[in-house]
């Protein structure tokens, strides 16, 4: 099979392919790590106070319930019937707003007009195809309020059998989220936490750019043009580039 007929195949699949089936398992596997462990790499860019966050593929819910138990309110999108049922049961403890919708339009979401402080990809991206993430990405910025933050990871590595994933790399994504107005305020690499062979990660943080015309809000407004995140805002110039070994 050349490669022009596998990438044929994994467009015809969908992009949740593999996840139903397989819900049970895979909900112990992601709450086998805990979400400061997940995302060590980019926890100074999470909203430090209450805010408005989207957590996009939010799996069994592990991290929407950590969110959510900080105090933010939390939207978690879920294309997949059996983790959205396991993600409300097993967090049933936390208020979230439990969504049926996808990428890379987000219909159901786009609709209702909501803006958010932060969102929240983590192993989503490479589910894309590259027509796919340049839509995805136009739909984040059109869903964020001026200043709110995208954090999200890119998987890097061997594709499990039955899955539909494409290969993502960093440099591709930034140029990406720059024609869309968002700015890359964090890079970094990593190796898998689960510690499957052949497997890391890239995690981005990226800011929504002010338009030159904009009027700044005063600090006190929620939809204030920047995030506050761990104590310290990391702006552009702040670009933290770390290798893990």
């Amino acid at each position: 099979m050349n490669i022009n007929t596998t990438d044929e195949r994994l467009r015809s699949m969908a992009s949740a392919a593999g996840y139903g089936e397989a819900a049970e398992a895979l909900a112990e596997q992601y709450e086998s790590v805990t979400f400061a462990e997940v995302h060590r790499e980019v926890l100074h860019l999470f909203p430090s106070r209450p805010s408005r966050v989207l957590d996009i593929g939010a799996g069994s819910g592990r991290d929407a319930a950590a969110l959510a138990a900080q105090g933010h309110r939390v939207v978690a999108v879920e294309p997949t019937a059996e983790l959205r049922t396991l993600g409300r049961r097993l967090h049933a403890d936390q208020e979230i707003d439990w969504i049926d919708d996808a990428l890379p339009e987000l219909p159901g979401l786009s609709a209702q007009g909501r803006r958010f402080d932060l969102i929240l990809l983590t192993a989503v991206w490479m589910h894309l195809d590259a027509r796919q993430r340049a839509s995805a990405m136009a739909r984040l910025g059109g869903l964020l309020v001026v200043g709110g933050r995208v954090v999200l990871s890119l998987r890097h590595g061997p594709v499990p059998a039955g899955r539909r994933m494409f290969p993502v790399c960093a440099q591709e994504t930034i140029d990406l989220a720059r024609e869309h107005g968002l700015d890359v305020v964090h890079h970094a690499r990593r190796e898998d936490p689960h510690g499957r062979p052949g497997v890391s990660w890239t995690y981005l943080g990226l800011q929504l750019r002010e338009p030159p015309s904009a009027p700044r809000p005063s600090a006190g407004d929620h939809g204030r043009d920047q995030v506050e995140g761990g104590g310290q805002d990391a702006g552009p110039e702040d670009v933290r580039q770390q290798r893990v070994p």
